[in-house]
């Protein structure tokens, strides 16, 4: 069956279940093909709080709350999950650096790290904004939806200046229809309604060219003169910020090459594994024993208990029955140790025992779709851009790899996410520009650089200032 006639049978209310190597039993298959597919629609009319004029903005998804559905996704696969945070944490780096760049008189350029005292409005600037956790959620939004959204905030001066950043929620934001006239989207709509259809609390900001945003921003500020030639200073103070991956034929909202890990089925693959474990593990325990319960030990429970009436005596023995097999099928119960009495028969020579469990050997035996779930953990792993040997998703044996082998490959994904990393640096140079800080600052993300055991050391800061050897 081809992808065109599943999804025929989708549509048409069919439920796909799965048979796997082993089981006994089918197990069903969530279908997560199209969290990520866009409608198809002229957008959704809003009208913003405290406004009367609706605009019509773009939504993410079939039902627009693709994002909530991506992330509750990724909160449910452990492989996903480990990737996500793992590529969220190499793009954030080590740290944030503040430098200057100059040339000396040989023409040779030089870089020097800028301290607090020396810049104080910068450092203030990123201590009162806290730009550490700004950095952290464009790192997060990126990583995942290849769009991350802040906004500048500008004082009411003559002349101004941009006091504060804030980070807008990749899930809340959605942006307006492009104009016709302007060929741009001018609107960023903020909400957490959007998957009730038209919300209620929209709050619609100016979204900056989004090709230009420096330009843009700067040219609403007066420092650049306008279409008719003129330096004028607009009345807005609040603006929206899109930095993005791009991606072909996206105009609205980026679409991360890792999605497809759900288009091509193999998240629902990898997500049905540990179901299917689960409900192994969970069924063959109640067939795990065989229970051998002598005659005469019935006798001696009904005469302790002074059970004579027949009724009592099938109570009795039902509840103990029950006792029994919620003792040895409770997963609470798993590794701990069962008495029962018996006595020595001198003339045969044997043990005259009340109760006899014997454990019944069924296949499999745990270590089932142990391949299956590396191949899976693999799969996602390379559509997501992380080798599995780095995180350590490959289960199995001899699965490990060297010491050396682990730092070349991390300091080829740290090589690899630089344009992440300088992504999350973007918002400095706009402040730099609209706050006139010095030209010859710049900013940069440093690494942890590992090293070899004969430097005596595990790891180094890498901040791109000095080559690599003088660390």
């Amino acid at each position: 069956m081809n992808s065109e006639e599943l999804n025929e049978l989708i549509g048409k209310g069919y439920t796909p279940y799965a048979v796997m190597k082993g089981a006994k039993s089918m197990v069903k298959l969530s279908d997560n093909r199209d969290i990520v597919t866009d409608r198809e629609d002229n957008g959704i009319e809003v009208v913003p709080k405290g406004e009367k004029t609706p605009i019509k903005f773009m939504p993410r998804g079939q039902s627009n709350n693709m994002p909530y559905l991506v992330m509750k996704r990724i909160g449910t696969n452990v492989t996903v999950g480990s990737n996500v945070e793992f590529k969220t944490k190499v793009i954030y780096g080590d740290g944030l650096l503040v430098y200057r760049m100059n040339r000396d008189e040989q023409g040779n350029i030089q870089k020097k790290e800028v301290l607090p005292a020396e810049e104080p409005e910068i450092f203030e600037f990123l201590r009162m904004n806290n730009y550490n956790h700004i950095r952290m959620e464009i790192a997060n939004d990126l990583a995942i939806f290849y769009d991350s959204y802040v906004e500048y905030i500008f004082n009411r001066e003559d002349s101004p200046k941009i006091v504060q950043i804030k980070s807008k929620e990749t899930t809340c934001s959605r942006i307006s229809e492009i104009d016709e006239k302007t060929g741009k989207s001018e609107w960023h709509g903020y909400s957490a309604e959007w998957h009730k259809g038209t919300p209620t609390d929209l709050i619609a900001t100016p979204l900056l060219d989004r090709q230009a945003p420096l330009r843009d921003l700067m040219t609403r500020m007066g420092r650049l003169p306008n279409d008719n030639g003129l330096k004028v200073v607009g009345k807005q103070r609040r603006f929206i910020h899109n930095i993005q991956m791009n991606t072909p034929g996206r105009f609205y909202y980026g679409r991360p090459y890792w999605w497809s890990i759900f288009s091509s089925g193999w998240y629902d693959f990898s997500s049905a594994i540990p179901v299917l474990k689960k409900s192994l593990i969970k069924n063959q325990m109640s067939l795990r024993y065989l229970v051998y319960i002598k005659d005469t030990f019935w006798a001696e429970l009904y005469a302790k208990h002074k059970a004579v009436d027949e009724n009592k005596q099938v109570e009795l023995r039902e509840a103990f029955l029950k006792e029994m097999n919620d003792y040895l099928t409770g997963e609470e119960n798993a590794g701990k140790s069962f008495v029962s009495h018996f006595r020595y028969d001198r003339v045969k020579g044997t043990e005259d025992k009340d109760i006899i469990i014997t454990p019944l050997q069924s296949a499999p035996d745990g270590g089932e779709y142990i391949e299956d779930s590396e191949e899976t953990s693999n799969t996602l792993s390379y559509g997501m851009g992380v080798h599995p040997s780095i995180i350590g998703s490959s289960p199995g044996k001899n699965k490990s790899i060297n010491g050396t082998e682990a730092r070349e490959l991390f300091i080829i994904t740290q090589a690899l996410n630089k344009m992440y990393q300088e992504a999350t640096l973007e918002p400095l140079y706009v402040v730099k520009e609209l706050n006139g800080w010095p030209k010859d600052i710049y900013f940069s993300v440093t690494n942890c650089q590992l090293t070899t055991l004969d430097k005596g050391t595990g790891a180094v800061k890498n901040t791109g200032i000095k080559p690599e050897n003088e660390e």
